[in-house]
């Protein structure tokens, strides 16, 4: 009976990552199928053929679901040929090299990526695939949570072109027309008007690095005639002082996914603001405060944060403190981030007001606005760029500022 395994290819190796292959056992012989497939050999489970890829690895779900359908395209095939009007002569009759090209066809070229494969068709041997560069692009920015965002608009545009089958996106595909259909795309599926600033910002950061690099003519930019909309400014959305104190007193005995959420609120509200992304790389406590560089700016500016560690953050700290950095978890930042977002959004229903780390970090400065505290003061201790040029490059800041403070913010908080 026919079988089939996944194995890497450790012949092939690029990104640090090998392709997975799909070998067909039939009777005494063997036939070998490449996936496209690439993965880090630490994160894959050769022993199992229909989850062999860690939730770890990266773009794991994206990759399991490839493999998915090819081993499901084996098993129908497998199926069809045991039904009683093929009958198991038929199969029995197969070398392993035939049963392959009847599971899978013809055997496809083998994509620069793992994404999802649109076509069969002939690729363009120039190298004019804009969502290929659109990657490359991405995972070559220094910070870590912007490679992430770069991951996401790259699925985004992969949705794109299966929603309009299209074949690729190639450089001569980001036309003006091309871009206001995206935009349409972006706002017909519901989603917000961030998300359509920021894919279209990073389109044309990487279109224009292309372009740089020769892949398209300078008279091709799109972006000379088409104008990327601003946000519209909404509201600001914060809690006050009382609802600060609903959070810090609630009773969440037995949920200690929800305690760990709310911890890490209130520790956010504690750093002056500090996101989810900016805790988890903190380095450990050293000298009573705590000095990072915001890695919103980090690709500008290496200047540091010093933001002092009061009590009531030290208390926090006592039950998730790390070795090498200021916190630790079991487990990767996306299922922890994932996890503690949804432990915010549940608060937000128990406590009945909306309750998250951008509303933390507005709250926070807006708390400080209200104790009249100095703008620059603001802008240094939630990591702000300096815009001025006594800022930039003369003065040093007294970083005793921030904490004197902070913690008067948080004594106002306290007292309510």
């Amino acid at each position: 009976m026919a079988s089939i395994v996944l194995r890497l290819d450790d012949r092939t190796v690029k990104n640090q990552m090998n392709q997975v292959r799909i070998r067909i056992s039939h009777g005494h012989m063997s036939a070998w199928y490449p996936t496209g497939v690439w993965v880090e050999k630490q994160y894959f489970k050769e022993e199992s053929v229909y989850d062999p890829i860690d939730r770890r690895a990266y773009m794991a779900p994206m990759k399991r679901e490839q493999l998915a359908v090819l081993v499901r395209k084996y098993d129908e095939a497998l199926f069809d040929l045991t039904r009683a009007e093929y009958g198991e002569a038929t199969l029995a009759n197969m070398t392993a090299n035939e049963l392959r090209d009847y599971v899978f066809g013809q055997r496809p070229r083998i994509r620069k990526t793992a994404r999802q494969v649109v076509s069969s068709r002939r690729r363009s041997a120039t190298a004019t695939d804009f969502l290929d560069w659109f990657q490359q692009y991405g995972e070559g920015r220094k910070s870590a949570n912007t490679r992430k965002h770069f991951t996401y608009v790259w699925s985004l545009l992969l949705q794109y072109i299966h929603a309009h089958n299209m074949r690729q996106l190639d450089f001569a595909d980001i036309t003006y027309q091309q871009l206001n259909n995206l935009k349409a795309w972006i706002r017909n599926t519901g989603r917000g008007e961030a998300t359509r600033f920021k894919t279209e910002s990073y389109v044309r950061a990487a279109y224009r690095e292309g372009m740089r690099m020769g892949m398209v003519d300078r008279n091709a930019d799109p972006f000379l005639l088409y104008r990327i909309e601003k946000v519209p400014e909404h509201e600001i959305v914060t809690v006050g002082a009382t609802e600060l104190r609903r959070l810090m007193d609630l009773s969440l005995d037995g949920h200690p996914g929800l305690e760990r959420s709310r911890d890490m609120l209130l520790a956010s509200f504690y750093l002056c603001g500090a996101n989810f992304w900016d805790m988890w790389q903190m380095p450990p406590v050293q000298d009573g405060e705590v000095a990072f560089v915001r890695s919103k700016v980090s690709g500008r500016t290496q200047k540091k944060v010093h933001i002092r560690v009061e009590p009531e953050l030290e208390a926090i700290l006592l039950k998730y403190r790390g070795e090498e950095t200021l916190l630790h978890f079991e487990g990767e930042f996306g299922n922890i981030q994932r996890n503690v977002c949804r432990g915010a959004k549940a608060l937000s229903d128990m406590l009945g007001f909306s309750i998250s780390f951008a509303v933390i970090r507005r709250t926070w400065a807006t708390i400080a606005g209200q104790l009249e505290c100095p703008d620059r003061v603001i802008d240094k201790s939630m990591g702000h760029m300096d815009q001025s040029v006594t800022g930039r490059y003369y003065e040093q800041y007294d970083w005793s500022r921030t904490a004197k403070w902070n913690r008067r913010i948080i004594d106002y908080v306290m007292q309510q």
